[in-house]
């Protein structure tokens, strides 16, 4: 009987081989052992897969057709027969063989996970999401499968039952670099309501017994591990929970002024200091509640030296105020139970003092209206952030690019070998990291007017360990002044707070190094109207950009029932004082409609290259399906005008210096 299958060395050599990329060797290899034994399943099943990662596609999809001819049980030979037809756009066949493997095999969860991102490229998401949760019930260690849970997450919504759910929106929320919480945050509320008791608790604090019901109300909301991480990763972003949480902070408030130190309380009053420092004290308090914050503050103070402090008394006063605002902070030697709120509201804000005080500069800025920006952002960094959505992995510059479908070609263009990328306006960090995440190979600058808010990227940089991104401190105005140029230059949302946008985008690009890329993001005209009117109101009204201010204008909009104001009260910015800041108050803001940035690119000799948001250009592929669509702006422009709220994200979109 001739033997089908190579000596187990031979194949171990071509799968080392094929590890450390040596595709080619690899290659070579298999295709000699080949010719000794043809009818192998395993060697024509590796040599398929090296076929793949060569790209060639053809001669990968004829092995595979083989391999599940000699053996039509090879469960390993229809998924990457699937895989191949994926790749070649058949993606009808490509299901067809995804569900052979699952009827083979009822847990071979890629198979399932690969099935999802079909139907959500097909934007049938409710499909999508019932195989990604099929994946992780089998492997709920399979990190890609909540990248793209959280991805589908992202664009639709859950509103009906489901006892799987909760758990996965957990664990998303646990771990700091799948997804922002504000991404999902509306499916995460519908999972608390649709899926838990918080209903049932909530009532009872809308009951005339409310505050009888107090710890009843506590007890169930501690078992509520979803809502107490919810509350602990980002501003929840909606006014039903914040009218809840008003109410039970001012009764707990009012239980520990009267020395009723309630063990149960410690739980729940955790995530709520947690969440009140997250979205900066947005909420509003009356005389009483300050009367008697005062009062617990001097009682602390008084004592400090002579008793131990209930944990509770310092705990409810960190829900009103950080805690580094007490001047007894310092003398506190926080105890087990209060450690996370210290690290959270002292140890984090003394770190990011010290950075503060490290970060380079540029010049002195002497611009009135970058001034202006700077002392907003040193007062209100935006946005306070926990969780990111990062890569899974760093690619090379020419493969990320080349998923975006940008009108390039990417064979004329030369990165360097370490290639320097520079984000003009990064604030907090989000978007520094979030690109350091992506690229491999790269040196990042990442500038910013506020020392405050690079403070805060930066401690939040080395928590992520990101060792590649360099923070400096300056106004975009004088970036000339390095005298460097970058392989990348990213701008979102800067570009229309300056005096000049024009001026600003024009320094950009002589940033760029020849056949450089830009990444920009403006604020479009149509999406921001509502905006724009409830600035116009603050003006008019004269209101300042104190603190005070702002929470009472926001206060009133919440309890006015204004029709063109009711949408603002669904952007999650609006549930951080920062955040509204930024969205209502910010010292200066342009606006830009798609005939607008044709205009400006067109005397910067910049190219439109296209946009970056693939939510929105799944939704225009389904009125221009023609690839030379995308890139036109016009019919962009009529697109808009059809979905006058398609770039509430803003114009996201990438340009070149010149094509060559």
């Amino acid at each position: 009987m001739i033997k089908q299958e190579p000596n187990k060395n031979i194949i171990e050599k071509i799968i080392l081989l094929f590890n450390k990329k040596k595709y080619l060797e690899a290659l070579d290899l298999s295709n000699k052992t080949i010719n000794d034994y043809p009818d192998s399943i395993l060697i024509n099943n590796i040599s398929g897969v090296i076929h793949t990662e060569l790209k060639n596609y053809t001669l990968a999809k004829n092995l595979f057709i083989k391999v599940i001819n000699l053996n039509p049980k090879y469960n390993d030979g229809y998924y990457n027969l699937a895989n191949i037809y994926n790749k070649l756009g058949e993606e009808d066949n490509a299901i067809k063989n995804y569900e052979k493997v699952i009827y083979l095999d009822k847990t071979y969860y890629k198979a399932y996970n690969n099935l999802g991102n079909i139907f959500r490229k097909r934007n049938l998401n409710k499909k999508a999401l019932e195989y990604y949760i099929l994946t992780l019930n089998i492997n709920p260690n399979y990190i890609r499968g909540f990248y793209n849970l959280a991805g589908v997450l992202q664009h639709f919504i859950l509103d009906e039952k489901n006892k799987y759910i909760n758990k996965f929106y957990l664990y998303l929320l646990e771990n700091k670099i799948i997804v922002r919480p504000n991404a999902i945050a509306t499916n995460v509320i519908n999972g608390l309501f649709l899926n838990t008791n918080l209903k049932y608790n909530f009532s009872l604090i809308e009951n005339n017994n409310f505050p009888i019901n107090l710890n009843k109300i506590i007890e169930g909301l501690n078992e509520n591990k979803l809502l107490l991480q919810f509350m602990k990763v980002c501003p929840v972003p909606n006014y039903y929970f914040e009218k809840n949480f008003v109410k039970i902070r001012n009764e707990i408030l009012n239980q520990i002024y009267n020395l009723n130190f309630e063990k149960s309380y410690l739980k729940f009053l955790t995530a709520l200091s947690a969440q009140c420092f997250l979205n900066e004290y947005v909420y509003s308090k009356t005389d009483k509640e300050i009367f008697k914050i005062n009062k617990i503050s001097e009682r602390i103070k008084k004592h400090i030296n002579v008793k131990e402090i209930n944990d509770l008394e310092i705990l409810i006063l960190s829900c009103y105020n950080p805690l580094y605002s007490f001047d007894w902070s310092k003398k506190i030697n926080p105890s087990n139970k209060l450690e996370e709120i210290f690290i959270l509201q002292y140890k984090n804000h003394n770190e990011e003092k010290k950075y503060a005080q490290q970060i380079e500069s540029i010049a002195v800025i002497n611009d009135s209206v970058s001034t202006k920006v700077k002392k907003q952002y040193e007062e209100n960094p935006y946005p306070r952030w926990t969780n990111l959505g990062l890569s899974i992995e760093p690619k090379a510059i020419k493969e990320v690019i080349g998923n975006i479908n940008l009108d390039l070609n990417l064979k004329k263009i030369n990165f360097s070998k370490n290639s320097e990328i520079l984000i003009a306006g990064c604030g907090t960090g989000q978007h520094a990291i979030t690109t350091a995440s992506k690229y491999k190979n790269t040196n990042i600058l990442a500038l910013d007017l506020s020392f405050n808010s690079l403070a805060y990227a930066k401690r939040k940089a080395k928590e992520l360990n990101f060792k590649n991104i360099k923070f400096i401190q300056g106004d975009l105005l004088d970036l000339k002044k390095l005298n460097k140029k970058f392989d990348i230059v990213e701008s979102v949302g800067v570009l229309h707070h300056m005096n000049d946008p024009l001026i600003g985008w024009k320094i950009l690009t002589e940033c760029m190094k020849d056949n450089g890329l830009m990444l920009i993001g403006l604020y479009s005209e149509k999406a921001r109207e509502n905006i724009s009117e409830i600035r116009k109101k603050i003006r008019s009204l004269k209101i300042k950009t104190t603190r005070t201010d702002i929470i009472s204008f926001r206060k009133k909009i919440l309890e006015t029932k204004n029709q063109h104001w009711e949408s603002i009260k669904y952007s999650p910015d609006f549930y951080s004082t920062s955040g509204v800041r930024d969205l209502l108050f910010h010292v200066q803001e342009h606006r830009f409609t798609i005939p607008k940035i044709k205009k400006y690119l067109k005397k910067l000799n910049l190219f439109f290259l296209g946009f970056e948001d693939t939510y929105v250009i799944e939704r225009y592929k389904k009125i221009h399906s023609q690839p030379k669509d995308f890139y036109n702006l016009d019919k962009w422009e009529d697109f808009e005008k059809s979905n006058p709220r398609i770039f509430s994200g803003m114009y996201q979109f990438w340009c070149m210096k010149n094509k060559s």
